[in-house]
């Protein structure tokens, strides 16, 4: 007989598997308990401890009635961003700014011809918080989230997650970066510029638009350098 907590491992383990994978991204909920007991063929007592040892590890959070989801940090637990910097030594911005440049053009694009009604829903939700931010700490949260829900509407997992792990490499420039001099007022039409092409599902349109974000934040980096 297998004993419960080794099974709730298992089970958490195919869970993590499928975080891993891209099935479920940042911010997304989990399946109702009952729906992940019929799918994984194991009792509710199981999957609670199941998600318990992933809460744990920093891949969940959950809150009674709202029900579990994905932790913002999830991509950083499965892939630190320490060990990625151990493995490929010192990393210079503009190195993990270029790879940032070409992984987000292509997410553009595809964000172009794959977005969905609730993804665009994301996307203009996420630039209204940008126009609406009272404080930088606001505005930053709001950029994070807008380049986030681009990344998502693009519907490819690997990169979707390439990306995010970019993103964390480049946290601290990024920080210093929107605190520039009118970076704000600059920034917000070459976001709000993306965001009509992907409404437009216009992909050539797209590809130029976050290119052009993508040479403007090239420039400020002379700053940052």
């Amino acid at each position: 007989m297998i004993e419960r907590s080794t099974l709730a491992a298992n089970v958490a383990e195919q869970l993590r598997a499928q975080i891993a994978a891209g099935k479920f991204g940042p911010g997304d909920y989990l399946p109702p308990q009952k729906d992940l007991a019929e799918q994984f063929g194991v009792g509710l007592s199981t999957i609670r401890e199941a998600v318990q040892l992933l809460s744990a590890a920093g891949l969940l959070k959950s809150h009674p009635g709202k029900g579990t989801w994905i932790s913002e940090e999830a991509l950083n637990s499965l892939i630190p961003v320490q060990v990625v910097k151990t493995r490929l030594g010192e990393l210079k911005a503009r190195q993990v700014h270029e790879a940032r440049a070409v992984i987000e053009v292509a997410l553009a694009e595809l964000a172009a011809s794959r977005a969905t009604e609730q993804d665009l829903e994301r996307i203009e939700s996420a630039m209204d918080s940008l126009r609406q931010a009272q404080d930088m700490p606001a505005f930053i949260a709001a950029d994070l989230e807008f380049h986030l829900s681009v990344a998502r509407a693009g519907h490819n997992d690997l990169l979707e997650q390439f990306y995010q792990l970019i993103q964390k490499l480049l946290v601290e420039m990024v920080d210093e970066l929107i605190r520039l001099p009118h970076v704000v007022a600059e920034s917000l039409p070459l976001q709000q510029a993306v965001m009509n092409a992907i409404e437009r599902k216009d992909v050539q349109e797209a590809r130029l638009a976050a290119q052009a974000h993508m040479d403007y934040i090239d420039e400020l980096l002379k700053a940052y350098e």
